[in-house]
């Protein structure tokens, strides 16, 4: 008995094992690619990202175990425009032999007004930009995995429809905030194809990346920007340390009014899960914020108000113990 269980169970993982290896491995330098690789690729790939979710892509320094995962990829998948700095080298260092496909292809890149030949990488904040995304990734997959292309046509086909859907929502929401107050203020300069697809003035603390150091004359500008506009609200980024963008809230008497998703998707349990869910939920932030007035909770909040309560606690804890002691002294 004992014999047949065990045959059975050596089966059962011999049966795991054949089918994951039969699966098609797909690497991608960041986790907004990833998820979009899982949507198309659904359960007939393995799909992983090296910069770990909430990771910074600009400043992120890889680590030997991503030499390995991307050894052992079948496909590797790319933003380029210098999103991933770090990315070749990765690559080069790993002897990998898998296909590496650059995503962005077919978009039409916006170039830095600030560096000469330098292209910005956010293109996918502009959900238009989304379907060229997933359209590269398709053709990947389909590429490397051609007795499964009708499987993945259906979910390109699904997934296209959800992206399109979201492109015509962002459109008709940003129309909500009054024209004036239209201007969104960030950490970085992450949102200018967001701005152009939907019609939102744009003011960054830093440039495309995150490496550069916020300058004196930057906050000075994005100050001027905040009281010749009117805004109620700049907003800090999930990526991003916020602490500069709080200080220039105070001194400018702004509110902070939300959280946004822009180099990384969120966590399981966040608002930003997937890319779809991730611009939904900024689109959301932004014009509640600039047309409404209400701010969205950060994890900042939560923060302070924790460190609230512990000082609380703190002085009550010292208050107690001085009375006691006052008390003892006085019995005495």
């Amino acid at each position: 008995m004992i014999k047949h269980i065990s045959i059975l169970i050596l089966f059962l993982f011999t049966s795991l094992a054949a089918n994951a290896q039969d699966k098609i491995k797909v690497v991608s330098s960041a986790s907004i690619f990833q998820d979009m690789a899982m949507n198309i690729g659904g359960d007939k790939i393995e799909a992983f990202s090296i910069v770990p979710i909430g990771g910074d892509p600009h400043l992120y320094d890889p680590k030997p175990s991503d030499a390995q995962l991307v050894k052992s990829a079948d496909i590797i998948l790319v933003n380029g425009l210098t999103f991933e700095g770090w990315i070749n080298k990765l690559i080069d260092n790993s002897g990998t032999t898998a296909n590496i496909y650059t995503i962005t292809e077919g978009v039409n890149v916006l170039k830095s007004e600030k560096y000469k030949n330098a292209a910005d990488p956010h293109a996918w904040m502009d959900a238009s930009n989304g379907l060229k995304y997933i359209e590269n990734i398709k053709a990947a997959l389909i590429e490397a995995d051609p007795d499964n292309a009708a499987f993945y046509i259906a979910n390109y086909e699904k997934y296209r429809s959800e992206i399109t859907a979201l492109d015509e929502y962002i459109t008709v929401e940003i129309k909500k905030i009054p024209e004036a107050k239209r201007m969104l203020v960030t950490s970085h300069d992450a949102f200018a194809y967001y701005g152009k697809r939907y019609n939102i003035r744009l003011n960054a603390l830093k440039g495309i990346s995150t490496e550069a150091e916020t300058q004196t004359s930057d906050m000075v500008r994005v100050a001027k920007a905040i009281r010749e506009s009117g805004v109620p609200a700049i907003f800090i980024e999930s990526t991003i340390n916020p602490q500069v963008i709080q200080q220039i809230a105070r001194d400018n008497d702004v509110k902070i009014g939300g959280e946004l998703f822009a180099d990384s998707i969120g966590a399981e349990d966040s608002e930003g899960p997937t890319y779809v869910k991730m611009l939904r939920h900024n689109t959301d932030v932004i014009v509640k914020a600039l047309s409404q007035n209400t701010m969205t909770a950060t994890k900042i909040d939560s923060d302070n108000s924790a460190n609230g309560w512990l000082i609380y606690l703190l002085v009550g804890t010292v208050m107690l113990a001085a009375l006691a002691f006052a008390i003892t002294k006085f019995n005495k």
